[in-house]
């Protein structure tokens, strides 16, 4: 990704975007309403919570049949793994390297864990959670930080899903928070206020990144250039 094209103009133009092309928003003010904007794996109705989410956000693998499978998987890796986070209040650009790191190998300890089972020629089989699933978890429970991702956004930024590419990936995001923070700067505002700025007060700043990247990486829209959007306002 060529981060100086990234302007604040198209972000505001992804986002309205995102916005007619699916219902993820949607179903995420549904998740945050419902665990009063802060997701707690050890309650149950979180986790079910959770799970109603992910199937929202695609990850239909995980069957609403054998939610309780995966919702016990989340609960352990997070009795396992949760303290070792970052505090939630951590924005993606205030990380180091460190923490990145941790997160990474945490991710790779949920992405490898059952998820569903499938009997295939008489054989019973366990389905992972998986790469796209994990990281929509962990953007659920640090969403000012952890970005999610899916096939089409691992393959343009050449990931494999490993937690080493999750690790690269996160430092690729962080650096582009960086440019974006500049361009914020540059309009008189900080980049925790673009959310607001933008008409998305109850967004966070990763929201609108991910947002960004899925309708110019996962659905390949076009967006005009700055120049050419100046000049259709120009219109009327």
């Amino acid at each position: 990704m060529d981060y100086e094209k990234v302007t604040l103009c198209k972000l505001a133009l992804a986002s309205t975007m995102y916005d007619s092309l699916t219902p993820f928003n949607d179903s995420l003010s549904l998740l945050n309403s419902a665990t009063c904007g802060s997701i707690d794996l050890t309650d149950p109705a979180h986790r079910i919570s959770l799970m109603e989410w992910l199937n929202d956000w695609g990850c239909r693998h995980l069957s609403k049949d054998q939610h309780e499978i995966a919702s016990y998987s989340i609960l352990n890796w997070y009795q396992e793994n949760g303290a070792t986070l970052f505090p939630n209040r951590k924005q993606l650009w205030e990380l180091e390297d460190q923490e990145l790191e941790v997160t990474a190998a945490a991710y790779g300890s949920l992405k490898d864990r059952a998820g569903v089972w499938r009997i295939r020629s008489g054989r019973k089989l366990e389905i992972h959670i998986g790469a796209t699933a994990a990281s929509k978890i962990l953007f659920a429970i640090r969403p000012k930080a952890l970005m999610p991702w899916d096939e089409a956004m691992r393959t343009s930024f050449g990931c494999d899903g490993s937690p080493a590419s999750y690790f690269r990936y996160l430092k690729i995001i962080r650096h582009l928070t960086f440019q974006i923070g500049i361009h914020c700067t540059d309009q008189g505002f900080e980049i925790e206020d673009l959310p607001k700025e933008l008409g998305r007060p109850n967004s966070t700043v990763l929201a609108l990144v991910n947002e960004y990247i899925w309708v110019t990486e996962t659905r390949k829209c076009k967006l005009p250039s700055s120049h050419t959007l100046a000049r259709w306002a120009t219109w009327g």
